[in-house]
């Protein structure tokens, strides 16, 4: 499987395995899917997708008072 986020990376490389081309890691000597940094992007992308478009303060009173 080719990832679409590592090939903007200068240690991105393409390898075949079993007559598939998959994207490789040469910084981190493994297949991308497994790398650190894959994790940190699909991590980054989560949170930037799942955060509320309205910031929620919150603080103790907040908290214990709500919307009053």
């Amino acid at each position: 499987m080719l990832l679409r986020s590592c090939f903007i990376c200068d240690h991105h490389e393409i390898r075949v395995e079993d007559q598939i081309r998959q994207s490789f890691c040469r910084k981190e000597n493994c297949w991308s899917r497994y790398s650190k940094c894959v994790a940190r992007r699909a991590i980054q992308r989560f949170l930037e997708e799942d955060c509320l478009s309205t910031p929620r303060p919150f603080s103790a009173l907040s908290h214990v008072y709500g919307e009053e």
